[in-house]
């Protein structure tokens, strides 16, 4: 190549090291010698450790040997001063040797290195961490979980080896007991019992404590700071320090060689602070294939929990579950009968559909949409509601998409919508107070502050009975009903009493894990 603009080059050689290409393979090499060795640098430049800097003079001194070693071969250049004839600054240095493209080229170097302890190091760790777990397809290791009290004993509280494939995984618990699903069955061999129990196969909500991408994901979403190296289970890693908005901190370890987080320590939550550690890891390795292959040892036997069956036409599915479900546009790649359920696999996302039971009620805290005239509850990741006598629950990536080719009118809470402006009387609120309520529930006490009715169930009879609820509250449970809920704001609706509506917020995280403060209220 011989006609290129240097700087552009440089840059798009610097992307392609981050992203853990090969930027030769992907631009091709460069005829120019003096940028041939500006490459040669970003290169080396890459591969240095933020640890392995001992103080913050470092980038300035590593600054001025580059340019010692790139041009340590021109006759002007005093390598003891590390100034070219009477010059002595790196700008005048770049103006003496490089063409005006090459010594833009090598300022960008200069201020990566001068930058590499600002915020920037923050950003690159946790991208190097969604990278990796982007590239993650699958791992074995042991994760131990130790617990730990306010005077400091700690102990062990469960040791398990884990392999992951894909959605494919396999648990074996200390004593023993594996639990295995491959995405076809899902089933439980009991040692000390010879059992196998061939348990349902639907969603697991989680399948540990110390879940990879969900700690990847808070990482990049909640505040973080980098505090330091530390060496855990013989694997160098960067400690951040994550903090929940309105929460308390906790603590994550990345290893270095992976960029994979392999440890979690949560915050002290009554008085027990729990540590979740990966001692073995391996990460996109060899997994034995027979280890997700349904075998029944010999002299065990079989017990079933209604395990279900896959089937290949909704025929065969509605006589098993004696309910004709409500399908979508999209054919599912799988089906699952069950007795009163049938479940669609769409791959990333599951359609479940059930006989209902008598009410349908949301689950406290969860946003509230329409579907099929009818409330659309939404939780996390999930959506559920109930159109023709029939409950349907969609949960993944591609649950709005799917839940709308079965309830052509559905519609999600607009968060953008102000509900509680219209509260006839506002009600004053101590931000400090409402920090420390967070705080409470964080660690596990007065977990009704999640609830929107429960918050407004006590407001309302603190307001009738001011010195105190003793016993029963006089206005009960049933006179409260949630009106509006965008998963910020909330109106509750009240039945009995002087208070016909509350105003709730989510003033401190709005996400499944916040409190609700009543922010206002309309007198009946």
């Amino acid at each position: 190549m011989t006609n290129f603009n240097p700087e552009q080059k440089l840059s798009d050689y610097i992307d392609a090291l981050n992203e853990e290409q090969e930027p030769e393979k992907k631009f091709g090499t460069v005829d120019d010698e003096e940028i041939e060795k500006l490459l040669k640098t970003a290169r080396l430049l890459r591969s240095l450790k933020e640890a392995e800097m001992p103080d913050q003079g470092y980038p300035q001194r590593l600054a001025k040997a580059i340019y010692g070693e790139v041009y340590k071969n021109d006759p002007t250049y005093n390598s003891d001063k590390r100034t070219y004839g009477k010059r002595t600054t790196a700008s005048s240095v770049v103006r003496r040797i490089l063409p005006a493209a090459a010594a833009l080229a090598a300022g960008l170097i200069i201020f990566a290195v001068l930058f590499s302890w600002s915020g920037l190091s923050n950003k690159d760790v946790v991208y190097a961490m969604e990278k990796a777990i982007n590239r993650l397809y699958n791992y074995h290791g042991i994760l131990e979980m130790r617990s730990r009290n306010a005077e400091g004993k700690e102990w062990l509280v469960r040791r398990a080896e884990i392999w992951t494939e894909g959605e494919k995984y396999a648990i074996k618990q200390s004593d023993g007991t594996l639990t295995v699903n491959n995405g076809e069955q899902k089933w439980q061999v009991s040692h000390q019992d010879k059992e196998v129990a061939i348990l349902p196969l639907v969603p697991d909500p989680t399948r540990n404590s110390f879940d990879l991408r969900d700690e990847a994901k808070r990482a990049r979403e909640y505040p973080h700071e980098i505090i330091g190296s530390e060496i855990i289970a013989g694997r160098e890693t960067t400690k951040v320090k994550i903090s929940p908005p309105g929460g308390l901190e906790y603590y994550l370890w990345v290893d270095s060689e992976t960029n994979l987080p392999i440890q979690l320590e949560t915050a002290m939550q009554n008085a027990l602070q729990t540590t979740y550690t990966f001692v073995s890891f391996e990460p996109n390795t060899e997994i034995d294939a027979e280890i997700f292959d349904y075998k029944l040892p010999e002299g065990y036997r079989i017990v079933n929990n209604d395990p279900g069956q896959q089937v290949a036409t909704i025929e065969e599915a509605a006589a098993i579950s004696r309910f004709t479900p409500l399908l979508t546009q999209e054919p599912p790649a799988r089906i699952f009968a069950f007795k009163d359920r049938i479940v669609l696999d769409y791959g990333d996302t599951t359609i479940v559909e059930s006989t209902p039971g008598d009410t349908f009620e949301p689950v406290a805290g969860s946003a509230l949409g329409t579907a099929a005239g009818n409330p659309l509850e939404v939780w996390q990741e999930r959506l559920r509601w109930r159109q023709d006598g029939i409950e349907i629950q969609v949960e993944g990536p591609k649950r709005v998409e799917l839940a709308r080719q079965i309830a052509g009118d559905l519609s999600l809470p607009d968060t953008s919508q102000s509900l509680v402006e219209k509260a006839k009387v506002k009600v004053p609120v101590d931000e400090e107070v409402v920090k420390a309520n967070q705080q409470q529930v964080d660690r596990g006490s007065s977990p009704w502050q999640l609830d929107p009715l429960q918050v407004s169930l006590t407001f309302v009879n603190l307001m009738v009975t001011p010195e105190g609820i003793q016993g029963e509250p006089q206005i009960s449970m049933p006179s409260f009903k949630i009106k509006e809920n965008n998963s910020v704001e909330a109106v509750v609706e009240v039945s009995d009493g002087p208070i016909k509506q509350v105003y709730l917020k989510r003033l401190i995280r709005q996400d499944e894990t916040g409190i609700w403060t009543v922010v206002g209220y309309d007198p009946r």
